[in-house]
């Protein structure tokens, strides 16, 4: 073995000081590292995986000053009332639904498919019709009739179409049948003998169908047209 030299083993020693810092300066940048990973918005790291845009380091430092904050900038999905204004074609039903008292927005009863009847169905009703509907005496038959509307679950147009039976039945909120007609020439569903001239109203809490025509059940119908109480005093007087 051949003796080594002294300006050798300086060389050696300051090499080897040289790699044992370089060693502690990678640990050093390993939290750091690993701080920007997590603070950087997994959309930008996407993007700069794409070569959009470069991702910003971020200095090591205490991790409590790196919280992320929501970004404010997102869109945030239409709930049912939303989506209704969003149509330009549901004003009436939006009226109605507030005066009956189901516009609350703290009742959840989950996804609803909301067959909404538009402005000129509601404008096409008969006057004494629409009187009685928004009588104050008569809110519990504006309330059934507007629950008939609603259906729970997510019913889409694509849904209603591919059913095995060309006619069937979906039950309404208040469990009554709502008869549903399938035209598979034309691709069109009637409801309950109206026809959906908008469909597929997305919402975070349900779908919207706008139908041309205001679906009374039978038997708000007969409570609309049954003749006026008489007020027991009066009865009690006529008897006299």
């Amino acid at each position: 073995m051949k003796p080594v030299r002294a300006g050798a083993s300086v060389t050696f020693e300051l090499r080897g000081k040289i790699m044992r810092g370089v060693a502690e300066a990678v640990r050093s940048l390993v939290p750091c590292l690993a701080l920007a990973l997590l603070t950087v918005p997994v959309t930008a790291i996407n993007a700069a995986m794409a070569g959009d845009v470069g991702v910003a380091t971020v200095p090591c430092a205490d991790t409590s000053q790196h919280a992320t904050a929501p970004s404010s900038s997102a869109a945030q999905p239409m709930n049912l009332k939303q989506a209704a204004a969003s149509t330009g074609m549901l004003a009436r039903m939006t009226e109605v639904t507030k005066l009956a008292g189901l516009d609350n927005p703290e009742v959840d009863v989950g996804p609803l498919t909301l067959l909404a009847p538009s402005d000129e169905a509601f404008n096409a009703l008969p006057q004494d019709i629409r009187d009685k509907l928004l009588a104050p005496e008569n809110r519990a038959q504006l309330m059934d009739l507007l629950l008939f509307h609603a259906v729970p679950g997510l019913y889409s147009t694509d849904r209603l179409l591919k059913a095995k039976v060309r006619n069937y039945t979906i039950s309404a909120i208040d469990g009554s049948p709502i008869e549903i007609n399938k035209r598979r020439s034309t691709g069109e569903i009637d409801i309950a003998g109206a026809r959906i001239i908008r469909s597929d109203v997305t919402a975070s809490d349900g779908i919207i169908h706008v139908i041309d025509k205001v679906l009374i059940p039978p038997a708000v119908m007969e409570a609309l047209m049954a003749p006026p109480s008489m007020d027991p005093a009066q009865v009690a007087e006529g008897d006299q």
